[in-house]
């Protein structure tokens, strides 16, 4: 029997991707599974396979990262991409499609609806309506509006003041900072008093009380500290 097309299945859950091939290969279709181990043996794989889908997980394990970042890639290699993912976050959910997916099969659905799913999309046709494709769209460029407006203050800290703020959100105290990084504590005091004028807080409890609901990060590691400014 000819081959209806070729799938390629990415997924770092073997029972699943074992389980989807032997359905898909049931149906005539050429299937192969990959778990990378590396995001870029993933687009490797799918340049040598040359698939008309991509079956494709949200979250690939520490090694791969995250199938958001691949979808482009892939996209490029000239294949269609479908997720298959228990993730229901919208905005994850919408940076899939921007990023150019067909769309999304929840992993809680039943075969034959997996199934069809992924016969559609491997045909082109895409999974999600005009109406909501635009409406999860909207939604994400609002919420990384409304983020970018957070953490605005944020970016005025000098990139020790940031890493100052990671020790403080640590939990450490001016004098174990100085000491730590072998810095003059008159020197961290004056970043501390300068970030608080920049996030327009007055203390060091609401300072970073305002990083974790911005959900901040510093830049770098905290270790990594210097007396510069």
């Amino acid at each position: 029997m000819t081959a209806r097309g070729r799938i390629l299945i990415v997924d770092d859950h073997p029972l699943i991707a074992l389980g989807l091939q032997l359905a898909l290969t049931a149906r005539g279709w050429e299937v192969e599974t990959t778990s990378g181990p590396t995001a870029a043996a993933v687009v490797a794989h799918a340049c040598i396979f040359g698939p008309e889908c991509v079956v494709l997980d949200v979250h690939l394990g520490v090694d791969v990262g995250s199938g958001v970042d691949l979808i482009r890639p892939l996209r490029q290699v000239g294949t269609s991409v479908v997720m298959l993912t228990g993730e229901t976050d919208r905005f994850t959910l919408a940076s899939c499609l921007e990023a150019g997916a067909m769309g999304w099969i929840s992993k809680g659905a039943g075969l034959d609806e997996v199934i069809s799913s992924i016969e559609d999309a491997a045909a082109g046709r895409t999974l999600i309506g005009c109406g909501t494709r635009e409406a999860l769209l909207d939604g994400l460029r609002s919420h990384r509006a409304s983020l970018g407006r957070v953490l605005s203050p944020f970016e005025r800290l000098t990139s020790c003041e940031q890493r100052v703020l990671g020790a403080l959100i640590e939990g450490m105290s001016a004098e174990e900072i100085a000491e730590a990084h072998f810095v003059a504590l008159t020197t961290i005091r004056s970043q501390i008093r300068a970030i608080l004028h920049k996030l327009g807080v007055r203390s060091q409890l609401a300072a970073v009380a305002q990083a974790n609901r911005a959900g901040w990060q510093p830049p770098t590691p905290v270790r990594q500290l210097v007396g510069a400014r």
